[in-house]
């Protein structure tokens, strides 16, 4: 039985579609993407989705896979938080054997979703909130081990007020966490909304920032880690060739380097 998708929640398949077009290309390795594409009852071509597009979301996604990865082979035992999850499967896809507990938070359309696509299991488990609806880090039992929080096509969406709001409270639930999450300049933020999917799906994109250093002022306790970037060497390798040039020349211009790239942070005390 195919799935229908309301309104409201189209911009999910921006990056779902895109890296199942990058997984069929084998370029990205997302087979649940495919699945759930395949499933999903809506028609992929009113979102005029660009394939440069389709090709960023793919590297983003890989690029955050990474740090995941090492972050949970390092800290067997954490918790990880993936907010604003939409339907990635990135759970199932980075195949880990987590020992921790493992939260994909979405709207509670979006669960229902996800529900026909992917099961739970003892130590990964959905949360039906919104992202700013606070109530749901009650949901949460304090932690004990490492804290890792993914927010992927997420914070750009929310305003510098509500993003505050989320990471204190992250700081009051948890000792210390590490975040990591995607930003677009603050340029970039203001041309986004000309892009023609986010045109078709009427979303707005609220949040952009400069200096990732800003953000340590956002609440006491933030520190700015580190910025991965699209254009990094890594990337580049796993473009289809006539893409390489391109994001080559890219990565020399500061302007185009910083437009979004992947940020981390800690929150501590």
């Amino acid at each position: 039985m195919k799935i229908q998708l309301k309104k409201e929640m189209e911009t999910l398949i921006i990056p779902l579609y895109g890296k199942a077009r990058m997984s069929e290309m084998g370029i990205f390795h997302d087979p649940y993407a495919e699945a759930a594409v395949a499933k999903l009852d809506y028609d992929y071509s009113g979102l005029k989705i660009q394939n440069k597009t389709q090709v960023m979301l793919a590297m983003r996604a890989a690029l955050i896979d990474d740090f995941v990865r090492n972050f949970i082979s390092e800290n067997p035992r954490c918790l990880v938080l993936h907010l604003g999850c939409g339907l990635d499967a990135r759970f199932m896809r980075l195949g880990l054997q987590v020992v921790g507990m493992w939260y994909d938070l979405d709207f509670p359309e979006v669960i229902e979703i996800k529900k026909q696509l992917h099961c739970e299991t003892s130590n990964y488990q959905y949360i039906a909130s919104s992202v700013t609806d606070l109530n749901w880090l009650e949901r949460i039992e304090a932690a004990e081990n490492e804290v890792l929080v993914v927010a992927e096509g997420l914070l750009m969406y929310l305003s510098e007020n509500e993003i505050k709001a989320l990471f204190s409270a992250l700081q009051l639930k948890f000792r210390s966490c590490t975040i990591i999450f995607d930003a677009y300049s603050k340029l970039t933020a203001k041309r986004a909304k000309q892009h023609p999917s986010l045109q078709k799906t009427g979303a707005t994109i609220k949040w952009g920032v400069d200096d990732p250093r800003e953000i340590e002022g956002y609440i006491k306790g933030a520190k700015y880690l580190k910025t991965l970037y699209l254009t990094d060497k890594n990337m580049i390798e796993m473009l289809p060739k006539n893409y390489r040039t391109v994001f080559k020349l890219a990565g020399l211009f500061k302007s185009a380097r910083e437009a979004h790239r992947v940020l981390v942070m800690n929150i501590g005390e």
